[in-house]
């Protein structure tokens, strides 16, 4: 009785240590991320700073002026919506 316990435990303990990694590395791969959010989070990145600049600065000042001609140069156009798109920036 001792030897088949015995055997059944080896036999385990082999299937765990082969079968985790595989387990893990097939987890890992298959947890990537999509492109979509791929391409959101490199949209918002060269907007972070100016948006936070934005968010901080006192309203009405030559800084917060600063920190949307930034926001627009970046963004490629004028009079962008500054609160809602630093907000979702942000967010």
């Amino acid at each position: 009785m001792t030897d088949f316990s015995i055997n059944n435990l080896v036999r385990s303990a082999v299937i765990l240590v082969i079968g985790l990694p595989v387990t893990l590395g097939v987890a890992s791969s298959i947890s990537k991320t999509d492109p979509v959010s791929d391409a959101v989070s490199a949209a918002k990145a060269p907007l972070v700073t100016p948006c936070l600049e934005y968010m901080i600065i006192k309203p009405d000042s030559k800084l917060e002026r600063g920190a949307k001609d930034r926001v627009d140069a970046v963004m490629g156009s004028d009079g962008a919506d500054y609160k809602g798109l630093c907000g979702y920036v942000l967010n």
